[in-house]
């Protein structure tokens, strides 16, 4: 609804028939916008398959056999980041609360929301990252490896943050109860195929998921047509082109930037705090990248620093699901459990500034 709301804010207040016209038919000759909504139904269809044939439940057990309970509270999270499953903080807090039942449920709870949501930083399969690159007309390899680095102070840094200085540790675990990890193969062959053979995004998931469903044929059907009830999230992807396409038409953005120099407003700023407070207040990544990006880049924001912006205000969100879920479940204080992740984000921050700014 926030989207929508922004889009019909623009139009009321520049209206355009003729712009809005052509806004509504261009989309459908843009490229960008079927590299968008291509991956997004095989990432939908990929997890749903996870789910109808239970390979999730299985991978979650071989994870539980291959790490002790404390790294396992860390990796099962993490690991699960990978995979393109919504709702994953919940999907773990289960397992998480069972593994480390020595642990306090506050202690739980933000490591299973922070490390479940790091992955989010860079992974190139998370929907709006693929979204700011299709905007941005920028490759997506190239972002994500940009971004990488993001990643590894989440995860670092949410380590020593929680557990101190200290290394992961695994078991001893028989390859027979190791087998529910073959999914990984899945998400690591479309990771090198996008990153290391700089592949598009849609065609490294039409072969990858491609082959998963001719392993899992019996769960096909199934979650195509859990994946057709999606419909409203292709609708929105199309509805981010379209006012993206309307901005350019009107020149709002032009006419924006000369308001920004006179109000002597850093642009820098602006692109972090846009889709960081949109993100705050959706609780949606893909809402905050649609509704501030088609306007942000226009002006010359950088796509990396505006896709934290993003990301930052989702997970500082009181209305972001998954917290709202987690926090629930674990029977903790919300907003004492956002103020604990605030530190760890802002030294994320500062990485994702230093590469954007910097490098």
């Amino acid at each position: 609804m926030a989207v929508f709301a922004a889009i019909m804010i623009v139009i009321v207040f520049r209206w355009d028939g003729n712009a809005l016209f052509l806004s509504l038919i261009e989309p459908f000759s843009d490229i960008a916008l079927y590299r968008s909504v291509i991956p997004v139904f095989l990432i939908f269809l990929f997890s749903e398959g996870l789910s109808h044939s239970r390979d999730d439940q299985k991978f979650s057990h071989s994870v539980q056999n291959l790490f002790d309970p404390k790294t396992s509270v860390a990796f099962m999270p993490l690991m699960i980041g990978f995979l393109p499953m919504p709702g994953g903080a919940m999907f773990t807090a289960p397992i998480v609360k069972m593994v480390g039942k020595d642990s306090s449920n506050e202690y739980l709870v933000l490591a299973n929301f922070w490390f479940r949501h790091a992955v989010e930083f860079f992974w190139p399969l998370y929907p709006a990252l693929i979204i700011i690159c299709s905007l941005a007309s920028i490759n997506m390899a190239s972002f994500s490896i940009k971004a990488f680095p993001i990643f590894l102070t989440a995860v670092v840094g949410g380590w020593i943050y929680l557990n101190g200085i200290s290394l992961p540790k695994m078991k001893k675990a028989s390859l027979d109860s190791l087998k529910g990890l073959w999914v990984l193969l899945v998400i690591a062959i479309t990771g090198v195929l996008i990153l290391g053979f700089r592949m598009e995004g849609y065609l490294a998931l039409l072969i990858t998921v491609g082959v998963y469903f001719c392993l899992r044929y019996h769960s096909l059907i199934p979650s195509m047509k859990k994946t057709a009830k999606r419909f409203p999230v292709f609708f929105l992807l199309f509805s981010f082109f379209a006012y993206k396409a309307y901005l350019e038409h009107v020149q709002l953005a032009a006419d924006i930037a000369t308001d920004l120099q006179q109000l002597g407003l850093n642009l820098n700023v602006l692109t972090f705090l846009l889709p960081f407070l949109i993100g705050l207040a959706t609780g949606i990544t893909q809402s905050a990248i649609g509704i501030s990006a088609p306007l942000l880049l226009v002006l010359g924001a950088d796509p990396l620093w505006l896709y934290f912006g993003a990301v930052a205000g989702v997970l500082m969100s009181p209305v972001h699901l998954c917290i709202v879920l987690t926090v629930n479940y674990f029977q903790t204080d919300l907003y004492k459990t956002l103020i604990r992740m605030a530190p760890i984000l802002a030294i994320t921050g500062l990485t994702a500034f230093l590469i954007s700014y910097l490098v």
